[in-house]
């Protein structure tokens, strides 16, 4: 897989609709992240999480789509829009899976590795304290509904050991989210890469 993509458990390109990423004039629009996967478990900290999350979407696609017009010398100009228009795509996520870190369990489980025989023990107990985040995403074609990609990524929390972030309940959480956000914002330099297999679209839970 490219390393554009490298971040995705499953992206599916519909064939019928890879022309767009021909097009010399483009509009982006980045909808507001579905929670409603999460929002009952987490009600304050989701809608903080979404908004951060569709920030860091917005401000890594606008760089993308000004530096292709840049690269192109104008030829390809592609920019970031506020609403869904005619002529667009729109690009839809929802964050699907959320756990944050046991904080107090890491703690626990790096003062153990202290006084236990065992090695590794902190890598084991920290395993099951770990967090992870799941999103999935369409991008679609604002004049037929079309899909024109689909995928889908989960994290979970790296193992560490003592890291400043085990003290904060949802650090990687927004590490990784910050990581997904770039790799989309990537797929907007070339569009998929040849090298990547068609699979049979996939089933998306929130869309």
């Amino acid at each position: 897989m490219d390393s554009r993509q490298s971040c995705f458990e499953g992206v599916w390109y519909n064939p019928s609709e890879q022309a767009i990423w021909n097009s010399p004039r483009l509009k982006v629009y980045v909808a507001p992240v579905n929670i409603d996967y999460i929002k009952a478990g987490f009600p304050k900290e989701a809608p903080a999480l979404a908004a951060q999350f569709r920030a860091e979407l917005q401000k890594d696609i606008r760089n993308v789509l000004e530096n292709k017009s840049k690269q192109t010398g104008g030829r390809m100009k592609w920019q970031l829009v506020d609403r869904p228009v005619p002529g667009a795509v729109a690009l839809n996520l929802a964050i699907v899976r959320l756990k944050p870190t046991d904080v107090g369990g890491n703690i626990m489980s790096d003062l153990v590795s202290l006084v236990s025989p065992l090695p590794g023990t902190s890598l084991i107990l920290g395993r099951f304290m770990s967090g992870d985040v799941g999103i999935e995403g369409r991008l679609s074609n604002t004049n037929t509904g079309a899909a024109i990609m689909e995928f889908k990524a989960y994290n979970t929390d790296p193992i560490t050991l003592f890291s400043v972030k085990e003290l904060e309940r949802f650090a990687f959480d927004q590490r990784n989210l910050r990581l997904f956000s770039s790799c989309i914002a990537d797929i907007f330099k070339a569009g998929p890469a040849s090298n990547i297999p068609q699979t049979g679209e996939f089933d998306l839970n929130p869309f």
